[in-house]
C-alpha cells in the first residue's frame, strides 16, 4: 500500500485525523437531528401512504402512485417487517440510512481511485453541508435523495471491474444491479445505464474489444436486467396502467394541471436558468464546481495546458463529467420545475472532484489537498446555520417532527373520540396514517391524483382510483367518512373542510406543534372502527 493510499484512513498528524473524524460524524449526528426534526412534506403523503398500503392492492390502479416501484417495494417491507406505526420515523431513518451509504460511498471510491483521505473528506464535507440536499430533497422520505449512494456504487464497482490489471465481471455484474436500483427509485437516473455501458465498450483501451464485451459490457448488463426484471414484469402485467400513471401522469394530467394552475411555478428556460442559478451557483455545489476548476488548472500551472488535459484524460474522469452534464442536462426537462429536479449532477461533481484528486500528480498533491480542506472548511461555515440546529435538537426528541407529529395526532384523535381503524378522507394521507386512521385508496396518493382527476384523458380514467375536486360532494355523500383531517397547508383541503361543517362534523382543533391540524367527527356517539 503507496504512502498516498493510507491518507484515505489517516491524514498527516493523528490529531488532525481524530478531528476531521469527529468532524464528520459531528456533521452527520447533525444531520439526522435536521431530518427528524424537519417539517412533514406534501410528497411524504404519497410515497409513505402508498409503501404503508402497498401490500392491501395495485400501487399504481389501487393506491395511485406515479413512480416506478422500487421505493414503495422496500419501505413498504420494512413496515410489513417490524409492525410499525411511526411511518414518519421509519421513513426518515430509510433516508438516513442512504446518507450513511452515500458517505460509504464516497470512502470505498476514494480507496479504490488513491485519491487520498482530502479526496474523500473535502467531497464528504461538500456533501452533507449542500444546501440543497438539506432541504426537502435530502431530508424527506421521497425518491430524491435514495438513488445518489447506488449510483455512487455502481460507478466505484464498474471502476473494479474494469481494472486494467484485475479485471472483474462480478464487479461490474454488481455494477449493473446498482444502476438499475438507482433507475429503480427515481428515474431521472436513466442516463446512467447507456453511459456505463459504453464506458465498458471503450475502457480500458489496451483490452481486446471481445474481453471488454465479455468481462464488463454483458456482466453489467446481465445485472441490470436481472436487478429490473421485477419492474419489468409489473410493466408487463398491466402496461396501460403502468404508463397511464407514471409516463402520462407527468406528460399529460400533471402539464394539463399546471397549465390551469394560478400557483406560482417556474416555466420556461430562462425561469429555469434563473432557479438553477440560485441552487447551483451557492454553497456546496459552487464550491465543488470551485475545486473542479482549480484540480484542473493545478497541473496547467506548472507544466502548461497538456499537462491539464493529461490529468483529465482517463475514463472514469470522463465518465464522472458526462454524468455530471447529463445531470444538469435533465433537471431542465420536467416543467414546471422544483428544486428536487436539480439534483442529479450533484454526485456526479462530487465523484469527479473526487477523480480529479486521484490524478494529482505529486508535485501538485499538496496544494490539491490545501485547496480541498479549504473548500471543507469554507462549505462548514456556510452550513452551520443549518445544521447547527439540527444538533442541538437531538437533545430535544420529543420536539422532532417524527415523534411530535404522531404524539399530537394520536391525542386529536383520542379527544375526537375515535379509537382507531376508522376511515379518514384527507389529502394527507400520511399524517392520517400516523393518528391510526384507515385511509380509502382514493385519497392514498394524497393531491397528486385528485388534483389532476379532472383533467385525465378520458382514455386513462379506468386506470385511476380517485375521486375529483368536482366529484368531491358526491363521492363524500354516498358514504359519509366517519373522520375528516385537514392539514390547512394546501388551498384543495378547503373543500373537505367546508364539506364537514355544511354537514354538521364536529371540528376539533390540533395542538401542541401541530395546531394547524383540523379533526371532524362525523355527528353521532364516539364510533368503533369503520372498517
Amino acid at each position: 500500500m503507496t504512502s498516498d493510499e493510507t491518507q484515505v484512513a489517516a491524514p498527516r498528524g493523528g490529531v488532525v485525523s481524530v478531528m476531521c473524524w469527529a468532524l464528520l460524524a459531528v456533521l452527520l449526528v447533525s444531520l439526522a437531528g435536521r431530518m427528524m426534526s424537519y417539517p412533514m412534506g406534501r410528497d411524504e403523503n404519497l410515497f409513505i401512504t402508498v409503501s404503508a398500503l402497498s401490500g392491501t392492492g395495485d400501487i399504481y390502479r389501487d393506491l395511485g402512485y406515479n413512480h416506478l416501484p422500487l421505493l414503495p417495494w422496500v419501505l413498504g417491507s420494512i413496515y410489513w417487517i417490524f409492525g410499525t406505526a411511526r411511518f414518519l420515523l421509519t421513513g426518515r431513518l430509510l433516508v438516513l440510512a442512504g446518507w450513511v451509504l452515500a458517505l460509504v460511498a464516497l470512502w470505498f471510491l476514494a480507496r479504490l481511485t488513491k485519491a487520498g483521505f482530502w479526496g474523500f473528506f473535502a467531497p464528504a464535507v461538500l456533501l452533507i453541508t449542500n444546501v440543497l440536499l438539506l432541504g426537502s430533497p435530502g431530508m424527506l422520505a421521497t425518491n430524491n435523495f435514495l438513488p445518489i449512494p447506488f449510483a455512487l456504487l455502481s460507478i466505484g464497482f464498474l471502476i473494479s471491474g474494469l481494472d486494467a490489471e484485475r479485471p472483474s465481471a462480478l464487479s461490474c455484474l454488481v455494477a449493473g444491479i446498482l444502476t438499475t436500483a438507482a433507475i429503480a427509485l427515481k428515474v431521472n437516473y436513466v442516463f446512467l445505464a447507456p453511459f456505463l455501458a459504453l464506458a465498458t465498450l471503450l475502457a480500458p483501451s489496451s483490452r481486446t474489444l471481445g474481453r471488454r464485451l465479455m468481462l464488463g459490457t454483458l456482466p453489467l448488463a446481465v445485472g441490470g436486467l436481472v436487478a429490473g426484471l421485477p419492474v419489468l414484469l409489473v410493466m408487463a402485467a398491466d402496461p396501460q396502467s403502468f404508463f397511464a400513471h407514471t409516463m402520462r401522469y407527468f406528460t399529460q394530467a400533471q402539464a394539463a394541471y399546471w397549465a390551469h394552475s394560478s400557483e406560482p411555478k417556474v416555466i420556461g428556460i430562462a425561469q429555469k436558468v434563473l432557479l438553477a442559478e440560485d441552487i447551483w451557483a451557492a454553497n456546496g455545489t459552487l464550491l465543488t464546481i470551485t475545486g473542479i476548476v482549480v484540480l484542473i488548472a493545478l497541473p496547467m500551472a506548472r507544466g502548461g495546458f497538456r499537462e491539464g488535459v493529461r490529468m483529465a484524460f482517463a475514463w472514469p474522469v470522463v465518465l464522472a463529467a458526462s454524468l455530471a452534464v447529463m445531470g444538469f442536462v435533465v433537471a431542465f426537462v420536467p416543467t414546471p420545475s422544483f428544486p428536487q429536479y436539480f439534483v442529479p449532477p450533484i454526485p456526479f461533481l462530487l465523484l469527479l472532484l473526487l477523480l480529479l484528486r486521484a490524478r494529482t500528480q505529486p508535485a501538485d498533491r499538496t496544494a490539491a489537498d490545501a485547496v480541498l480542506a479549504a473548500l471543507a472548511l469554507v462549505a462548514l461555515l456556510c452550513a452551520v446555520s443549518r445544521l447547527g440546529p439540527g444538533f442541538a435538537a437531538l437533545g430535544r426528541p420529543a420536539q422532532w417532527e417524527t415523534v411530535s407529529l404522531h404524539r399530537d395526532i394520536r391525542k386529536l384523535a383520542r379527544d375526537a373520540g375515535f379509537s382507531g381503524g376508522e376511515r379518514a378522507a384527507t389529502l394527507s394521507p400520511g399524517m392520517a396514517l400516523e393518528g391510526g386512521f384507515t385511509v380509502p385508496r382514493e385519497f392514498a396518493a394524497g393531491q397528486f391524483v385528485y388534483r389532476v382527476a379532472d383533467l385525465l384523458p378520458p382514455a386513462d380514467r379506468p386506470y385511476f382510483t380517485t375521486t375529483s375536486p368536482t366529484q368531491l360532494t358526491g363521492f363524500l355523500d354516498a358514504d359519509p367518512p366517519p373522520a375528516i383531517l385537514v392539514d390547512g397547508e394546501e388551498p384543495l383541503e378547503q373543500a373537505f373542510a367546508d364539506y364537514a361543517r355544511a354537514h354538521g362534523y364536529i371540528e376539533f382543533a390540533g395542538q401542541g406543534q401541530h395546531r394547524q391540524l383540523r379533526l371532524f367527527r362525523r355527528p353521532g356517539p364516539p364510533m368503533m372502527a369503520d372498517k
